[in-house]
């Protein structure tokens, strides 16, 4: 496939799971895939997978904690690329599961430091960018816990609801600068960040799951792919869940 030839695709947090599967996804699909990750030992694995199998990739180091640190790097790419074409800002942390009267403040502010401002400041540097070209695909991966509560996970919900209602408001404001932002809300997916959710959550989940299953990382790679393709023209704003059905129940 080669729908995304000569466009140059960021992805935060590719170093594995999700992040990993988007920028194999991208880079299948013909993209140059710019890896962006905190750890460069993961990163850089994600790198030689796509360049192993024929694709275009580099890595930067980047710490979606820190908003200097992410305005300095993403302007940097996109003085040396020439153009951020698609974004897709997926890093991100559990957190710490507590009860609200339990938890820490450090530890609320730690996870909505990088859930929601990270990628507020993500979003900020690439829209700066796509203003420059008249042309930009954002997807913002939030979570089914952005539209759900989840007993004990406080902040996460919090900062996953924050993303869900900043990826509305840039939809707004520039949709008519032919800059197209969306969201996708996965369910408990297969990756190392369910490694802290609570067992009996994910019993229950299964247990209740239409489909009777946790997700994969490609489904969710396969469905962002397509928010930033031309078949997805006309959805802007959206909140796509990949939850087999779980929202629902």
């Amino acid at each position: 496939m080669s729908e995304f030839k000569n466009k140059i695709a960021l992805v935060t947090g590719a170093g594995e799971g999700i992040g990993r599967a988007t920028a194999v996804a991208l880079s299948i699909r013909g993209a140059k895939v710019i890896v962006t990750d905190i750890n460069q030992t993961t990163g850089k694995k994600t790198v030689e997978e796509i360049l192993s199998n024929g694709g275009k990739a580099v890595f930067y180091k980047l710490d979606v904690s820190k908003s200097e640190e992410i305005e300095k790097v993403i302007l940097n790419i996109f003085e040396k690329e020439g153009s951020i074409d698609f974004a897709v800002n997926n890093a991100g942390i559990g957190g710490k599961f507590d009860g609200i009267h339990n938890l820490d403040i450090k530890d609320w502010s730690n996870t909505i430091n990088i859930n929601l401002t990270g990628v507020f400041c993500c979003l900020q540097a690439q829209i700066q960018c796509m203003l420059k070209k008249g042309f930009g695909r954002i997807v913002n991966v939030a979570s089914m816990a952005g539209i759900k509560g989840v007993g004990g996970g406080s902040a996460y919900c919090a900062s996953k609801h924050g993303v869900i209602g900043l990826t509305k408001s840039a939809a707004i404001e520039y949709g008519g600068h032919n800059i197209r932002v969306n969201a996708v809300c996965p369910g408990f997916i297969e990756t190392k960040l369910i490694e802290g959710v609570p067992k009996k959550i994910l019993e229950f989940n299964t247990l209740v799951n239409p489909m009777k299953r946790i997700g994969n990382t490609k489904e969710v790679a396969d469905t962002i792919a397509w928010l930033l393709c031309n078949e997805s023209s006309f959805v802007n704003g959206t909140s796509m869940c990949i939850d087999g059905g779980y929202g629902n129940v």
